[in-house]
């Protein structure tokens, strides 16, 4: 039989589970990068989910073959940018900010051609936005970081050709 004390202590009871401790921010990182890993996040997510809105309700098949490739562009980089901040403990959000979803729901109810041109539109935007923080990573002193964010400098340099070439 337990005494008294052995059974406040917990002796021969249900095991208790010590609390999973939240992940610590890396201090491997400069500030800046930290933002520009936070924030681009964000921002490749509501391009992503823009995309995937109009691979299915966009009328005209170039905007339908736009979408789909960039959906692709955006999840790929997505997925990069997170192996990227989980290399230095960063967490980092895997869909858009209140904002970007404000955008979603606003494109969701458009239809038709007027559908077309305002996800062209929301995609712009969405562009400009994840093109500051691109420009932010770009100037990292961390070469992976600087090199993925070339990189989608590039990228988003082509979508913006491709979106161009349509002539919505």
């Amino acid at each position: 039989m337990l005494t008294g004390a052995a059974v406040s202590a917990g002796a021969g009871g249900p095991e208790e589970a010590a609390p999973t401790p939240a992940p610590l921010l890396s201090t491997e990182i400069s500030g800046s990068d930290l933002m520009f890993l936070t924030d681009a996040a964000p921002q490749m997510a509501l391009l992503a989910e823009l995309s995937d809105l109009a691979k299915k309700n966009a009328v005209t098949p170039e905007v339908q073959s736009e979408a789909a490739t960039t959906w692709r562009e955006q999840t790929d980089a997505a997925a990069r940018l997170k192996a990227l901040a989980g290399r230095v403990h960063v967490p980092v959000a895997a869909e858009p900010d209140d904002a970007g979803k404000q955008v979603l729901d606003a494109l969701g109810k458009a239809k038709g051609m007027k559908f077309d041109k305002l996800f062209l539109d929301a995609q712009g935007d969405a562009q400009d936005q994840l093109e500051a923080s691109l420009e932010s990573g770009a100037s990292s002193s961390d070469g992976e970081i600087k090199a993925f964010a070339q990189a989608g400098l590039g990228t988003l340099k082509q979508e913006r050709e491709r979106v161009r070439k349509l002539g919505l």
